[in-house]
């Protein structure tokens, strides 16, 4: 049984944040943190095209949001869908 990991390294980290230009993908503000699309606990992928930057804000909010929609049962999935397309078109 292979154990998953959801930390990057940090020479993939350095090539996302170059990628996005230290800019919130969301936002637009500057950004560090290197988020996953789709969240590490559903797919275990942690490629470079399920990676995005975020400003401290805007990781702080989306994880809240997923949460609280996980809690609340809310079409937790169609949360997730909507924000990996979403950031596909920007």
């Amino acid at each position: 049984m292979s154990i998953h990991t959801y930390r990057q390294k940090l020479r993939v980290k350095e090539r996302i944040r170059k990628r996005d230009n230290y800019t919130c993908q969301l936002c637009v503000a500057p950004g560090w943190q290197v988020d996953h699309i789709i969240p590490f606990a559903i797919s275990h992928d942690s490629s470079e095209a399920n990676l995005r930057i975020l400003c401290k804000a805007c990781n702080y909010k989306t994880r809240r949001e997923r949460k609280d929609a996980a809690m609340s049962n809310d079409k937790w999935w169609e949360y997730i869908q909507k924000e990996y397309l979403d950031s596909l078109s920007t």
